[in-house]
């Protein structure tokens, strides 16, 4: 019985744990990565296979925003491309605010695809 209750405690705290291990505020979705491209300072998605980019994310210039990895922010109002920002100091860095912008989409180097973070600065 003892065995039991040990057994069962340490099953509820990895499970805890885990729970909380994946409820990170991170906006990068990583499984739904465009592999190979990138978006230039132009605005052009250059295919580069050790590149990968996100999807469009939802951007309010009335927050902030901290990514953790060397990358590249492009800036959108709707479709229309406004700039591409480089990152690349020491983590965390603060994203720029664009004020026209509702979403943007981070390009990054593919060695980073397993630590990169995006987050809402508190």
């Amino acid at each position: 019985m003892k065995k039991r209750i040990i057994f069962n405690t340490l099953l509820l705290t990895v499970i805890v744990l885990s729970a909380c291990s994946n409820s990170d505020d991170n906006l990068i979705d990583t499984s739904s990565l465009n592999e190979g491209t990138w978006v230039t300072y132009d605005g052009e998605v250059v295919e580069n296979d050790e590149m990968r980019s996100t999807e469009p994310i939802d951007y309010d210039p009335s927050k902030s925003y901290e990514i953790n990895r060397s990358s590249y922010v492009s800036y959108y109002n709707g479709d229309e491309f406004i700039e591409t920002i480089q990152y690349s100091d020491d983590p965390p860095m603060t994203v720029d605010t664009v004020e026209e912008a509702d979403s943007i989409v981070v390009s990054f180097n593919q060695y980073n695809e397993d630590t990169i973070n995006l987050t809402e600065a508190e």
